[in-house]
C-alpha cells in the first residue's frame, strides 16, 4: 500500500513539473490564437531583484518585427499586462511582442530609464529565439511607460540631454536603438508638470523639478528630441486630466521641425489612457498598424 502511495506521489510530482515546464516554454496560449506566450523571463536584474518580462511571439517562421512594451502607472506602479488587448491585437498583426516590468518608487530615475534600455538590448540579443527581425524593433509605453519609451527612442546611449555621448555609451546604444517608437498619453515633458497637484515626477525624480532642474530635463523627451530620431506615433487624449495635451503638442511639433517622421492621433474628448476607451480603441489600433506598417514592416 506504501509503495503504490508512494508511485502514485512521485506520479503527480512529475505531472506538475511537465505543466510547470510547458508553460515556462510558452505553451500558455489558446489554441485559436495567432501567437504563443512565454512568461516570467528574466531580462535584467533591478534595484530589488530580477526583472521579469512576457514574450508574444506570432505563429510562423519568422522573423518578425518586434516591439517592447512598457507600462504606465506614474513610476509607482502598474504592471506589464497594462497594455495587454493591444499587446495581443499586434501579436495577431505578426509583431513579437516584449513586456516588461521595471522598478518603480521609490527607486528613483534614471533606474528604470537604464532598464528599459538594457531591455531593448536582451530582446535584440535573443532574436533567434524570439523568431524575432533585430533590425526592426520599435518600443510603445504609454503614460509613465510613454515617458521611458520616448526617452527610448530618443536617446539609446542614456546620455543627459546637453551631453554628447561618449564612445562607451554610443557603442552601448547600438544595442539599444530602435526603428520605431509608439507613445499614448505620455509624460513628454517633467517640467511642464503641475507640482502643487501631484507628487509623482518628485517621487520619480528623488525631488521636485525646481530643485533638480538638470535631472527634469534629462527625465523629459521633450529636451532629447534630434534630427534623425527614429519614427514617432504620439496618441494623447484632448482633455487628458493627467497629462496635458499640450505637451504631445509641443513634442510632436519638435519632431516635425527635426524633420523626424511623426503622425499624431488625436482623441478629442478622450481622457488619460484614451486608447483603452472603446471610443477610441479601434481607430487608434488601426493608426499604430499603419505606422508600423510603414516603419517596421516596410522591409519585409
Amino acid at each position: 500500500m506504501r509503495l503504490k502511495m508512494v508511485m502514485v506521489l512521485g506520479a503527480l510530482l512529475l505531472l506538475s513539473s511537465s505543466q510547470f515546464l510547458r508553460a515556462q516554454a510558452g505553451e500558455n496560449a489558446s489554441p485559436e490564437q495567432g501567437f504563443t506566450v512565454t512568461s516570467d523571463v528574466t531580462y535584467t536584474k533591478g534595484a530589488q531583484g530580477p526583472l521579469k518580462a512576457d514574450v508574444y511571439v506570432p505563429k510562423g517562421a519568422g522573423p518578425f518585427p518586434g516591439i517592447v512594451f512598457i507600462h504606465g502607472g506614474g513610476w509607482k506602479n502598474g504592471d506589464r499586462n497594462q497594455m495587454i488587448k493591444l499587446i495581443k491585437a499586434l501579436a495577431e498583426d505578426g509583431y513579437v511582442g516584449f513586456t516588461i516590468e521595471y522598478d518603480v518608487d521609490p527607486v528613483h530615475f534614471p533606474a528604470s530609464f537604464h532598464e528599459s534600455l538594457a531591455a531593448v538590448k536582451f530582446f535584440r540579443e535573443h532574436a533567434a529565439e524570439y523568431r524575432l527581425d533585430p533590425a526592426r524593433v520599435g518600443v510603445a509605453g504609454s503614460s509613465a511607460g510613454g515617458e521611458l519609451a520616448a526617452l527610448v527612442a530618443l536617446d539609446p546611449e542614456g546620455a543627459t540631454f546637453d551631453t554628447a555621448p561618449s564612445a562607451k555609451e554610443a557603442k552601448a546604444g547600438a544595442q539599444a536603438r530602435v526603428q520605431a517608437a509608439v507613445i499614448l498619453n505620455g509624460a513628454l515633458d517633467l517640467t511642464a508638470q503641475d507640482e502643487t497637484v501631484s507628487t509623482s515626477v518628485a517621487d520619480y525624480l528623488g525631488g521636485k523639478c525646481t530643485a533638480m532642474p538638470r535631472e527634469c530635463k534629462d527625465a523629459s523627451p521633450q529636451f532629447h528630441v534630434h534630427g534623425g530620431a527614429p519614427p514617432f506615433y504620439v496618441g494623447h487624449g484632448t482633455v487628458d486630466q493627467s497629462v496635458p495635451f499640450a505637451e504631445a503638442v509641443a513634442f510632436t511639433n519638435a519632431l516635425k521641425a527635426a524633420n523626424v517622421p511623426v503622425e499624431f492621433f488625436q482623441a478629442e474628448g478622450g481622457k488619460h489612457t484614451f486608447w483603452a476607451d472603446p471610443r477610441f480603441y479601434a481607430a487608434n489600433l488601426e493608426g499604430i498598424k499603419k505606422f508600423l506598417g510603414v516603419h517596421l514592416k516596410k522591409n519585409q
